[in-house]
């Protein structure tokens, strides 16, 4: 009697076990179609100061920017890649959904190990916006120790 009472709850926890894996891709696949822009209806990512001069700094430094956005579109804003134009720079940015009207962020952490010079640097975030490249940039001057 035992081994039937415990067979038949380890169906019963397989079976709902199973139900919530098909809900939850149910429910991912339901928010992912909800993020797709349309014609009509689509983020729009407005960045504050899209390109900035960071002045000087001594070779080895290492300094942060933090370059802020709103969403003036109508309907959820998400970025899925932000990537930098070299290894030097780092970027971070909002993971969650900007909603409409509200802000968020791309901090960029440029270390100039082994940089000199005058240089520009590129970031772009990818996000469901039109077009789906949004660029940011800044000019940094790196004095040799």
């Amino acid at each position: 009697m035992k081994k039937v009472l415990i067979l038949a709850l380890s169906f019963a926890v397989f079976v709902a076990c199973e139900n919530k894996q098909r809900t939850d891709a149910q429910t991912l696949e339901e928010r992912q179609k909800a993020l797709q822009p349309t014609d009509d209806k689509f983020p729009v990512m407005e960045i504050d100061t899209p390109s900035v001069d960071l002045g000087k700094i001594t070779q080895g430094d290492t300094v942060m920017h933090v370059y802020n956005f709103k969403n003036t579109g109508n309907m959820p804003l998400v970025l899925s890649n932000v990537s930098a134009s070299c290894g030097c720079t780092t970027p971070s940015y909002s993971k969650e959904p900007v909603a409409p009207g509200e802000k968020g962020f791309i901090t960029v952490k440029f270390n100039s190990k082994g940089k000199e010079g005058k240089l520009n640097k590129t970031v772009t975030a990818f996000a469901n916006t039109k077009p789906a490249e949004n660029m940011v940039s800044f000019k940094i001057e790196v004095l040799v120790k």
